[in-house]
């Protein structure tokens, strides 16, 4: 009976152990298994992640740039490049990373623009940009009416054709409101940013002494460049030596005879036969005497000492000399050796003895005119004292350093947003 016994309980410890090992061979495949459906998970991320980035030509932190959106970007400057004569295939690498620094500059500031709660406009400023954006279509469309209209049809038709002929070029008012709305977050990004920037009186002093070594050497190497921000109406914080500052009243030709002398200084240009050539020049000659008569007008009434500047408004055709124009205030800057003014012009200018004094009458291609001599330029730095009087030049700085202050803000942005370039790609 023992005997039985125990040959049972054998039996059933080999039956367990059996049983137990078939587990653990189970338990084993199973766990082999689950290590291959990880390795095989971890597989078809790397491939999808490679076959991602395939897709992309740049990548931040926040968003990425896709080949698609490149290639439009490509496209478009490469035919920039064409239309200033400039083969694209040998700036290929340029465009590129222009187009890349571009797109992903701009995907970062809308991020950082939505972040700040000013990428939206406000529904005031929605209202505005589309009266902005309807009226500048009003204006396109007049402009083109003035000279496309067809008599046979209404008002309301040609400017339907109008309103037609400029959407196929890509200007409809829905495309005018996105290019307005486009710019104006920009601007509303700027305000936040430089919102609390303070400028101090060291910002402004550092400001001027810099902005006085930089023209100083540039005007030195450059005396041209000098006059160039003269005609311009640039910010200039240092001025040469030699230079004086006149006006003039120009007395223009009608408009009939400016388009003769047009024509007569092109067939003088030309050359021909003496006989031609001749008459030519007495045609000329004749055009000038026609404003004799203006012209000792003018003399006479700045010889009875009336107003200079009220003369140039009377009789002159300076647009620069104008109101609102660059040269209103000062007049010219002209110097012994100026480039960029008439050789007659300098010449007359620089015959003058002392300010006050006014020139003899002075042929030119647009009609006769006199100069006045207004003053001597101080050589050397224009004063801190001045720079700050001037309320628009302390202006400009102002809005220049806090552009300083934006654009390092932003490459800060840029820099902290670890972006990758796949020019390959595209």
């Amino acid at each position: 009976m023992l005997k039985k016994l125990l040959a049972a309980l054998l039996a059933l410890s080999l039956l367990c152990s059996a049983a137990l090992a078939e587990e653990d061979q189970i338990a084993a495949l199973e766990a082999r298994i689950a290590e291959l459906e990880a390795e095989n998970a971890e597989l078809r991320e790397l491939l999808s992640q490679e076959e991602s980035a395939r897709l992309l030509a740049a990548r931040f932190d926040g968003g990425v740039i896709t080949v698609s959106e490149a290639r439009a970007e490509y496209d478009y400057l490469a035919y920039y490049y064409e239309q200033l004569g400039m083969d694209p295939d040998d700036h290929e690498d340029t465009i590129k990373n222009e187009v890349l620094n571009n797109l992903t500059e701009d995907a970062i500031l809308t991020l950082k623009a939505q972040e700040l709660g000013v990428y939206a406009p406000s529904a005031e400023e929605e209202a505005e940009i589309r009266t902005r954006a309807q009226a500048s279509l009003d204006e396109m469309v007049d402009y083109y009416l003035s000279y496309q209209a067809d008599p046979a049809k209404s008002d309301e038709e040609n400017r339907a054709a109008v309103l037609e002929f400029l959407a196929g070029e890509g200007t409809t008012l829905e495309s005018l409101i996105e290019s307005m709305t486009s710019q104006g977050w920009r601007d509303r990004l700027f305000a936040a940013v430089t919102a609390d920037v303070q400028i101090t009186e060291e910002d402004l002093r550092a400001y001027y002494d810099q902005a006085v070594a930089n023209a100083e050497m540039a005007y030195t190497a450059d005396p041209q460049s000098y006059e160039t921000d003269r005609l311009g109406g640039a910010a200039v914080f240092w001025n040469p030596q030699g230079y004086r500052r006149v006006k003039r009243v120009l007395i223009p030709f009608s408009d009939e005879n400016a388009a003769r002398m047009q024509e007569l200084t092109a067939q003088i240009e030309q050359g021909g036969d003496e006989a031609t050539l001749s008459a030519a020049v007495a045609e000329m000659d004749a055009i000038y005497r026609s404003l004799d008569a203006t012209v000792e007008e003018v003399q006479g009434r700045i010889a009875a000492g009336e107003d200079f500047e009220a003369l140039i408004d009377a009789y002159g055709a300076d647009p620069y000399l104008a109101e609102g124009g660059a040269g209103r205030e000062d007049g010219y800057y002209v110097g012994v050796g100026s480039q960029l003014l008439d050789p007659d012009f300098v010449a007359a200018a620089m015959a003058l003895d002392v300010p006050g004094d006014t020139s003899e009458p002075v042929e030119c291609a647009e009609g006769v005119y006199i100069l006045r001599y207004e003053g001597d330029v101080e050589p050397g730095a224009v004063s801190y004292e001045d720079f700050l009087a001037d309320e628009a030049l302390r202006a400009a700085v102002e809005e220049n350093l806090r552009s300083t202050y934006y654009n390092e803000t932003v490459e800060q942005w840029l820099d902290e947003a670890a972006i990758e370039f796949y020019p390959e790609n595209f």
